[in-house]
């Protein structure tokens, strides 16, 4: 049987049995294994997020007339950020914000979040960019939801964590 990928392994509902048995160290590595994973997850997110909006930026450009070169320079505007931030109170801030470099995600849509779709972009028809849109939110709705997922496993842990601290008072 293949190793279980340690997205899976977070997800399954498995993960969090008894952890109200569990010491208080291996409560605080299951967060910090979960709070790596949503670092890695969200910057999954975030490379497709960042690529629907170029190529939505070409679809814009061919059907406005415009110039690649009009394309590149706005691309500091296009990859702004200026969606809504969660309160300071439901954020997960990790520890690091890039994720490891070791980070996997192997679901076969690697290709998407790389450049090889960008450096080709003057190229592609307008099917094959429209294509290459759907796929990438495709991954950005699966990967949406799985970061959801983690912050609900995230809140549990850091719910028990807080238990812990607070019975601990004297």
């Amino acid at each position: 049987m293949p190793e279980q990928r340690r997205l899976d392994r977070v997800l399954d509902p498995g993960y969090l049995e008894g952890l109200a048995d569990r010491p208080v160290d291996e409560v605080s590595a299951m967060k910090a294994e979960c709070t790596e994973l949503e670092t890695e997850v969200s910057f999954v997110r975030r490379l497709a997020q960042g690529r629907i909006d170029i190529l939505d930026a070409e679809r814009d450009r061919r059907a406005n007339g415009g110039s690649l070169e009009d394309l590149i320079s706005s691309l500091s505007k296009i990859l702004a950020d200026e969606g809504p931030r969660p309160a300071p109170s439901q954020a997960h801030l990790p520890q690091r914000m890039a994720p490891s470099p070791d980070i996997e995600w192997t679901r076969g849509l690697e290709p998407l979040v790389g450049d090889s779709t960008l450096v080709r972009l003057p190229d592609l028809s307008d099917a094959e960019l429209a294509d290459a849109r759907e796929q990438l939110a495709a991954l950005e709705r699966e990967v949406s939801g799985k970061r959801r997922a983690l912050h609900e496993v995230l809140h549990v842990l850091e719910m028990e964590l807080a238990e812990r601290i607070q019975a601990a008072r004297p």
